[in-house]
């Protein structure tokens, strides 16, 4: 038994402040024993397992329990039952602290190794049962001990003790909820999931959030690329903070899953360049930035000089050797020429996230123009560019250099911004945010009140400002009405996280701050609840989750992704009809479109639905066990708590019903996009290797029969994949130079395409 202090499940008291605390747990599988009982049964086998309590500091308490694991003469399914029997203990163990000792676990550690007994079981979701129902982080360690392995092993305390310490160290310091973004210091690419030690979630789980007719899109496409080797290069400006960075952790945890070999490459940051690369690159080009912002000649050569450093410091000894490799944004731009150089074979995608205003890029006596044009010197080599799917965000030059295709970005179903959060989390993280909101403006929400919620970057194209003036009018609306609220009426919530590339995100929170002083917002300057959040995806997700109402006001914007989770929880969304957003939200039916900067028209449309004359209803698409837990409420974090108590509940589909946003939005359909284009601008053939199949459902070639599937190393290709990638005119080469194209969702989905989905603006 570990010398330290039992876990004490006695205690009833909640404290006031919930206590992160964090779990290692070593286990230990005996043999089986050569001889069954009298009776013939199994006697089962001995399995030990410690779990250590561990407050970031150090253990503080822990215990050793034992049971026992019944393998012999099991069927597969009877196996899999037994594992999930075992991880139900677990899991109520860990349930009992949070509940029992008012403690909230962030990190469960395994030790490796695990028995053997408990890996590659189907049907059984541990780790992802930890992440989406409980809310912890899973994370595997091997401890530093394991390198003695002539040496008995290490009592199951002793794994547990050194798996949480060296887990911990995986925590972001400002927040147990999320990981850091850590980069290889050799080439800088991005270590996700702690270099995938975390296990957010399966690909079983993936294909349970998806349908039927894209997934078999999704592993086609996956093993026609890994059969002919295929290897992808991001290199995009931050492994953190903004969408791009959160596509591109989602893509890269599902792509590791089916051994897609891709990497994302990071660069070093430099203030004083990526200060050139956010006001005078990106809000010159969405027409945001004063008139004072033009490109000097200093600017472009820092810019250029931190390029090139970059390249040799890290990228210079293989990381542009992949088959395609995708440049993100304006910010690595200046990398192109280089890799045209190093790599005249390789094949290059721009890919814009943004909205570029092409009205003052195509006006050659514009800042715009002279900008854009620096910027498209080294984009005009590319092989093909991505937009937004609006036609308004491309310049004339790139139509008339470039092949031009265009979709949507995505967000993720299955990590922190989408998940369900039930109570437990919900009581977690609204504590925590009132201790933020404290902190940072000395405002508290009260949630019986409800609360209106913008999460965005603090950045001059958000509508910050709009939504102020909008709040304000709605609150003396109220304050006018014939039964006025005597609590007021909703709060509101502007949050949003920072970003290393980003130096106008500490200004607009100052100015926010400043202008919720001034004697015009007294009616409501205690209501307004502005924080800076720490890098943490579950705190936006959570509290987006139970918003009365969210907004997303942009001015410009290319497309809004919590737009498309809002929907996604069922909260009401007002948004404006900048960019691509109107493409997100499906008018009256799961939240509404006003005119860009038309603060009456919030105001208004916020007092409607106070009133109960504005509403958007959906089908309740539970079923089962989930259901029945929910007594006739269907508010978002009622609909939660009943799925995340549940743990056999399947991931929900993110297209459920009619007023569901596209597929084209989430991980899988824009992983599938991606490798639709890596597939075609290869020029690779659906059929390479594989002949068509006889009368008898054989396919045959030249050196004999080869049966219904042929397995190239580990990769099988059936004549049915075959017939999908056709479908999606694999083998044919992508446009030439001056080709307006189309939304890639329609090239992915063909005949299966929805109706409504895959237009441009």
């Amino acid at each position: 038994m570990s010398p330290h202090r039992k876990v004490s499940m006695s205690t009833k008291r909640h404290p006031t402040v919930i206590q992160d605390i964090f779990l290692g747990l070593g286990l230990s599988l005996s043999e089986q024993p050569k001889e069954d009982k009298p009776d013939g049964s199994d006697p089962g086998r001995e399995l030990e397992y410690s779990a250590v309590l561990h407050d970031g500091t150090g253990v503080v308490e822990s215990e050793t329990f034992h049971t026992k694991y019944y393998s012999k003469d099991k069927t597969k399914d009877q196996l899999t039952e037994e594992n999930k029997r075992i991880g139900r203990e677990v899991l109520g163990l860990i349930r009992s602290i949070q509940t029992d000792k008012g403690m909230n676990v962030r990190m469960v550690a395994v030790a490796e190794p695990v028995p053997r007994e408990f890996k590659g079981h189907e049907g059984v979701q541990f780790f992802s049962t930890l992440w989406l129902h409980v809310d912890v982080i899973p994370i595997i360690v091997t401890p530093s001990t394991s390198i003695f392995t002539r040496l008995p092993a290490p009592s199951t305390s002793a794994s547990a003790t050194a798996a949480i310490s060296a887990g911990v160290k995986h925590l972001h310091p400002a927040t147990h909820s999320a990981t850091t973004a850590d980069v290889h210091p050799a080439d800088h690419s991005v270590l996700v999931d702690c270099d995938n030690q975390v296990k957010l979630c399966s690909i079983l789980q993936y294909q349970q959030s998806t349908s039927e007719a894209l997934w078999k899109r999704f592993t086609a496409l996956t093993d026609h690329l890994n059969r002919n080797k295929v290897s992808i290069a991001f290199f995009s400006a931050t492994p953190q903070g903004g969408g791009v960075a959160l596509m591109r952790h989602a893509m890269l945890r599902l792509w590791k899953m089916v051994g897609f070999n891709v990497k994302w490459y990071v660069p070093e940051g430099h203030p004083t360049v990526f200060d050139i690369t956010k006001r005078k690159f990106h809000n010159v080009l969405q027409g945001v930035a004063p008139q004072d912002m033009d490109l000097t000649d200093e600017d472009k050569s820092m810019f250029e000089i931190w390029t090139e450093q970059n390249y040799e410091a890290f990228w210079s000894s293989g990381a542009i050797d992949a088959s395609i490799i995708v440049i993100d944004d304006p910010q690595l731009t200046a990398l192109i020429p280089i890799i045209k150089k190093k790599r005249p074979d390789a094949k290059i995608i721009f890919r814009s996230h943004i909205q570029i205003q092409s009205d003052l890029t195509d006006d050659p006596k514009t800042m715009q123009s002279r900008t854009w044009n620096y910027l498209f010197d080294f984009i005009k080599d590319v092989d093909l560019f991505l937009a937004h799917p609006v036609k308004f965000f491309v310049p004339k030059n790139v139509h008339e250099r470039l092949p031009v295709l265009y979709m949507a970005p995505s967000t993720d179903p299955l990590d922190g911004l989408n998940k369900p959060y039930g109570r437990a989390s919900v009581r977690y993280f609204r504590q925590y945010f009132n201790t933020l909101s404290s902190e940072q403006c000395g405002v508290k929400i009260d949630w019986d009140r409800g609360y209106i919620c913008q999460i965005a970057r603090f950045d001059p194209s958000k509508g910050i400002d709009d939504l102020l003036a909008a709040y304000l009018q709605f609150r003396k609306k109220l304050e006018d009405s014939d039964k006025p609220p005597v609590d007021g009426g909703p709060q509101l919530i502007i949050m949003g996280h920072g970003s290393v590339d980003d130096p106008d995100g500490s200004v607009i929170y100052e100015q926010l701050h400043d202008t919720l002083g001034t004697k015009e917002y007294s009616l409501v300057k205690d209501d307004v609840a502005v924080v800076r959040a720490p890098p943490s995806d579950s705190i936006l997700g959570c509290i987006l989750q139970g918003a009365w109402v969210a907004t997303q006001l942009s001015t410009r914007e290319g497309f809004e992704v919590k737009v498309t989770e809002a929907v996604n929880k069922r909260v009401p969304i007002i948004a404006s009809d900048a960019g691509g957003i109107p493409l997100q939200v499906k008018h009256g039916k799961n939240g509404w479109v006003v005119p860009t900067g038309d603060r009456a028209a919030i105001a208004n449309l916020l007092f409607d639905i106070w009133q109960g004359k504005a509403q958007v209803h959906r089908d309740l698409c539970l079923s089962g066990s989930a259901s029945k837990g929910l007594d006739g409420k269907s508010d978002p974090n009622s609909i939660a708590q009943a799925w995340v108590g549940d743990f056999d509940r399947e991931a929900q589909k993110v297209h459920d019903d009619e007023g569901a946003t596209s597929e084209d939005f989430w991980t899988v359909g824009n992983s599938t996009r991606w490798m639709l284009l890596f597939d075609r601008l290869l020029n690779l053939q659906p059929d390479q290797n594989v002949a068509e199949s006889d009368e008898n459902g054989n396919n045959g070639d030249k050196n004999g029969t080869l049966g219904k599937e042929e397995e190239f190393g580990k990769v099988k290709v059936t004549s049915e994949q075959i017939d999908t990638l056709k479908s999606m005119d694999i083998g044919k080469p992508l446009e030439g130079k001056g080709i307006d194209g189309i939304n890639v969702w329609k090239m992915v989905m063909g005949d299966d395409l929805l109706e409504g989905e895959g237009d441009l603006i």
